[in-house]
Formats: structure tokens, sequence, C-alpha cells
């Protein structure tokens, strides 16, 4: 009996151990959030769940139902974990009222799909197509009602309950042992969900970053301005024209302190225009990191609507900031357009998950920066005359044993293509992947992939080994950017195919079958659907739930200047 009660008292210490490691872990975890969330004025509950809330969204005060935005399928949307929780963190306009830097026929259109869905009319929050086809609806959409899924506070078993499941157990060693192992593992859950909760929250901070405010910002940067435009009355707020440039025309033409313009109302531009000269700028300042485009405008009025954006200091052409300072694979504005629209992607949000330049060529490096990402543009620079890239709408699944790094994953479908950007073909091309070859086939970090009929490894393969990363004879090469990639000759696209074939009538998309690339991005494609932002689909066009709009005009983008 003594021995029995030696044994729990030795694996009772052996567990109080781990428990106090994980928990001091997870105490610096839940620490970290609660600082990121009251650094910028929120909380962990709302103060009131019921009534309504009155939002000053860009001039126009609307009611907004508190129980509408906890509702099941809002309480986790950016918009409601916004006004809900970071409500303090938001400016307030003159009479108090919280302040949304927002569109007001956006925030109007949302409410009102909101009011169908609170009262059970429809079962989604969606704009319909007619809005869902225009970017100044569907931009702020894509925004607002992306989700913070593991935001809500976890649960798991407590070490108490643990202990009592062993009491019942009279102490028995084994059935002790797995009381343990399952407290413990139950712990190691928590720790993800708050590690991806932390992320989530620094996402979600960083894409409402624009919207809230900001310890540097003074009582003038907050204000409210307004111009009378033939009788309406259109509204920005001046730290969002400040975003523009000190100088920008549109902030000299809002100010009410010199250098202004000396009229207060707009007489010589239509109401039309200027309103949307005036929510292109403000989308421009407010939404980081996506596309952003150009009013929708009928043909025949585009050409003066040019003419009145320009007096303001704008271009009727997209934007997508991109960091500066550093070189891209994609090279010029008119090629990223290009690949958009061979990629169908007319609203997306492109973030950069892995550059070679940056991080290297370390294979583990690369998994851990993709991770479980859904929806991937390789992106390959072999000489500079040669670029090409391919998008895979799926994600890297590797080994499904992390513990045995020698492992290599079956090959499994996901919808993929190729793209020559230039050098393979002289202009932007889409290379077909026929059905059957679209595989990925993803090695454990410190296994290996080997080529049929050659012997030859990689690391990862794409097609059905038309694209190889860590290729080497016989390898496989400890950097990703060793590279082989073919295309047989019935899968390249008549149009001008600039390559030479080899002796197995095989062509390529690069200067050579094997080669080192001299730059390697991957980017994750996120596209607007039922909604908000997902990971992009061949082929899907921009819709909400089964109202699907028919398409958008291809746009031209430019990067914004700094």
């Amino acid at each position: 009996m003594l021995e029995l009660i030696g044994g729990c008292d030795t694996i009772d210490g052996d567990f109080d151990a781990s428990i106090e490691q994980l928990t001091r872990a997870k105490r610096v975890l839940t620490d970290e959030i609660s600082r990121l969330v009251a650094s910028r004025g929120g909380v962990s509950h709302p103060a009131e769940t019921t009534g309504e809330m009155l939002v000053n969204a860009g001039g126009v005060v609307f009611p907004v139902s508190r129980r509408a935005l906890l509702l099941p399928c809002m309480k986790r949307r950016y918009i409601s974990v916004l006004l809900m929780l970071f409500a303090d963190g938001l400016p307030r306009d003159a009479d108090g009222h919280v302040y949304l830097e927002t569109s007001p026929a956006y925030f109007e259109a949302l409410l009102d799909e909101l009011t169908l869905y609170e009262t059970g009319r429809t079962n989604t929050v969606d704009l319909p197509p007619s809005k869902a086809a225009d970017p100044a609806y569907s931009e702020y959409h894509s925004l607002f009602m992306r989700e913070l899924p593991s935001f809500a506070p976890p649960t798991h078993s407590s070490r108490g309950a643990a202990m009592a499941r062993a009491v019942d157990a009279a102490c028995d060693e084994k059935a002790l042992g797995n009381v343990i192992q399952t407290s413990l593992s139950d712990l190691e859950k928590v720790m993800k969900r708050l590690t991806r909760r932390r992320e989530e929250v620094v996402r979600f901070l960083s894409a409402m970053e624009p919207f809230m405010k900001g310890q540097d910002d003074t009582g003038d940067d907050l204000a409210v301005l307004s111009l009378n435009v033939l009788g309406r009355q259109v509204v920005i707020q001046r730290r969002t024209l400040l975003r523009l440039g000190a100088d920008h025309p549109l902030l000299t033409r809002f100010s009410n302190t010199l250098p202004c313009w000396g009229d207060r109302r707009v007489r010589q531009t239509p109401t039309k225009h200027f309103v949307n000269t005036v929510e292109f700028a403000r989308r421009i300042a407010m939404l980081k990191g996506q596309l952003i485009r150009p009013p929708l405008m009928d043909e025949s009025e585009r050409e003066l609507f040019r003419e009145d954006l320009a007096m303001y200091g704008l271009t009727y052409s997209p934007i997508l900031d991109l960091p500066s300072g550093q070189e891209w694979v994609i090279t010029s504005p008119e090629e990223w357009v290009a690949v958009l629209d061979l990629m169908d992607r007319p609203t997306c949000r492109p973030s950069l998950l892995f550059k070679s330049s940056r991080d290297g060529g370390d294979f583990g490096t690369l998994l851990d920066k993709v991770g479980d990402a859904s929806g991937l543009l390789f992106l390959i620079n072999h000489n500079d005359t040669h670029r090409f890239g391919a998008f895979v709408d799926g994600r890297l699944k590797p080994p499904t044993d992390p513990t045995d790094p020698t492992q290599t994953s079956s090959s499994y479908f996901a919808p993929q293509f190729l793209i020559s950007i230039s050098g393979a073909y002289a202009v932007p091309t889409k290379v077909p992947i026929p059905t059957a070859k679209q595989t990925v086939h993803v090695a454990g970090r410190d296994a290996f992939q080997i080529a049929n009929d050659q012997d030859s490894r990689g690391k990862l393969s794409l097609g059905w080994g038309y694209l190889w990363f860590g290729w080497a004879t016989p390898g496989p090469s400890d950097d990703v950017r060793s590279m082989n990639q073919f295309v047989k000759e019935e899968d390249l696209p008549d149009n001008g195919y600039l390559g030479q074939l080899n002796s197995s009538n095989e062509g390529t998309l690069a200067g050579e079958p094997y080669f080192t690339a001299k730059e390697m991005e991957i980017w994750h494609i996120e596209t607007a659907r039922g909604g908000w932002f997902k990971a992009a689909a061949p082929h899907a066009a921009v819709g909400v739930g089964s109202r699907k709009p028919k398409g958008f005009m291809s746009w031209l983008w430019r990067r914004r200047d700094k």
C-alpha cells in the first residue's frame, strides 16, 4: 500500500511540474492578449447587450441593435467585435456618438441586411448582388465581416477535476497516469487555442487600427470635417485625409483653417462625383492591405469623373499597398492586374507568407511560414527574364505524423495551374494543368520525394512533378530555390510559346528546366465569398450566399504612391 502511495506521489509530482510549466505559459499568453485588447480600449465583455447604440458612420448617425450584433452569425465578425468590445477605443463625434470612418451608404446597407437577419427573414447577412458588385460596398463588407473564430474564452478541464477522477480510480497508478496524460493534453489544446486567439487579435487590431484612436492623435486630427455639396453634407475625418498627405488637395478642400479654399460649398462638381471622390479617398486611407478599386461609373460619365478625380489628386485606377524598399517577382502594376485576371480574382487580399530573400531557402521555414493557409500563389524569378508562378487552391499538407520528420505525404488533389509572367510567353499567360495531374506532394522536414524514372529527389512537388522545390540529383537540395520545372507540349497554350522543346517534347516556363531561383515568394490569396474573406477558389464569383453578381470589369492596378 505504501509503495502504491509513493508511486502516486511521484506521478503527482511530475504532474504538478508539467501543469506549472504549461500554466505559466498559458498565463503569459493570456496576459499578452489582455494587454493587446486593453491597449486599444477593448474589454473582454460588452457593458450592455440590449437596446441600441448610436453610431456616426461617415457623418450619418444610425441606431444599431446590440442584440443583432451578438447573434450567432455576427458576434465574432470584425464589425461586431469592434462596436461591442472596442467602443471606448473609437473616436467620438461632437455629440459623443461613436464615430466610424466608413461609407454611410454601406453602413445603411449593412444595417438593412442585419435587420432582415435579426427578424428571421433571411439566414445570412449578405449584400444584394447590385451592391456586392460595387467596390464602395463590397470592400467594406469584405473587411467588416471577417471573423475571429477563437476569440471567445476557451473552456477546459481543471487540474482539480483531473485529480478528482484520479481519486475515483483509487489511486491506481495506470489510471492516474491516463488521467494526467489527458489533463496535460487538454491544457496543451488550450495553449494552441490561445495562440490562435492571439494571432487573430493581432490581425484584427492591425486591420481595425485605422478606425481606432491612436496615441498620437490630437483633437484636431480627430476632428470631423464637412462640406456642403448642392445641399448635401459630405463628412470625413481630418486624420483620414492626413493619411493621403499633409498637402493633399482634398485636405485643403475640406479644411476650415489655412491653407484652405475660401468657399465652404462645392459648386462646380456634381454631388455624385464629389461623394464618389471622397469615398474612394476614404477607402484608400482606411482599407489597408487589400485591393481598392475605383467607384463603378457609367462609361458615359467616366471621363468627366476622371477630371474631377484629378482635381483632387486621385486617378481612376485600383490601388494596393505593398511594403516599400523590396524587389518583387511581379515587377509592374500591369503584370499584377494581368495575373489577377488570369486567376479570376477581382476582389482579393494578398498577404505575403514567404519570401526567400527574407526567409532563406530552408524547407522547414517555408512550411512554418505557410502554415495552414489555403489559396497559395507561388511566384518564382529564375533570372529576371523568366518569371512564372503557380496557384494552388488548397494548402500544403505535411505528413500526418509530426513526430516522424522522415515521412512524406501521399499525393493529394488540389485545383491548380501554372502562370507564365515573362520569358516563356510575350504576355502573362495561364498554363492549365490536366485535372489528373493537379496533385501536391509534401515531404517531411527531413524526408524527400523520389522523381519518377530519375535518380533525383525534391522536397515539394506540384502538378505531378511539373514544378519541384528543393530539387537535386541525387538530392534532395537543402535549398527550396533549387528547382525543376517542365510542361508537356500538349499542355502548353498554343499562343506563342517562346521557349525550346527538348527531345521528349517538353518545355519550361523558366530559362532552363533545372535552375536555382533568384527569388521565390508565396502569397496567401484571400477573396470575398459569402460576404467575407475566405481562401480563394478557382473561378469563384464574388458572391453572397446564393446571390452572385455576374462579374466585374477588368481593372488596371497601380501601387499607391508613398
